[in-house]
Formats: C-alpha cells, sequence, structure tokens
C-alpha cells in the first residue's frame, strides 16, 4: 500500500502530461487531427477525474489537477524564463500529492 501511495502522483502525471502536450501542440486543420485531440482531451479528462476517486481525497485530485495547470503554463510561456519558474514549482506539486496520498493511507488504516 505505500509503494502505491507514493507511485500513484508519478503515475498519474505519466498519463496526464503526454496528453496535455499533445492537445496542447496538435494545431493542423483536419479530421484526423481534430479527430486525435478530441480522443486526447477525453483521455485527459477521464484521468483527471480519475485523480479524484478511488479514495485518493481531493486534495491529490486537486494537486494533480494543478500539474497540469502548471504544465499548460510552461508550455504556453516556452521560450521566456517564466517557463522555468513553472517546471520548477511542479516538484514541489508532486511531493503534495505523495503526502495527501500517503496521509489519506494512514487515516484509512
Amino acid at each position: 500500500m505505500l509503494n502505491r501511495a507514493l507511485s500513484e502522483p508519478c503515475t498519474f502525471a505519466l498519463l496526464q502530461w503526454p496528453a496535455l502536450v499533445g492537445l496542447l501542440a496538435l494545431d493542423q486543420p483536419g479530421m484526423l487531427w481534430l479527430a486525435l485531440r478530441i480522443l486526447l482531451g477525453l483521455w485527459l479528462a477521464a484521468m483527471l477525474i480519475a485523480s479524484y476517486t478511488g479514495g485518493r481525497g481531493a486534495g491529490f485530485g486537486n494537486a494533480m489537477l494543478l500539474q497540469c495547470g502548471l504544465v499548460a503554463a510552461a508550455w504556453s510561456m516556452h521560450p521566456s524564463a517564466w517557463a522555468y519558474a513553472w517546471l520548477a514549482a511542479i516538484p514541489l506539486l508532486m511531493l503534495t500529492a505523495q503526502r495527501l496520498r500517503l496521509r489519506r493511507t494512514v487515516l484509512a488504516a
């Protein structure tokens, strides 16, 4: 149970961030690209909803949602120094998500 609580933030990040960056990067016209963007958006929404369920608590889901927001902010401000500021805050949110998940695990036991 402890290993699961420690690895869940990283697992959710690996499942959410590629879909988010793909959603932001795909801007070509065409039905195939539109279908791919819709699929990536649905995948991202499903992963964000899943981060709130399964006994993880609202704090864990909020931390994962904020991480997606920081990745999107870093993507939009890429050539500037602000991108590095956003990326520097992401590990702090990963630690916060792990702490919240561990607290939830300890309280449930």
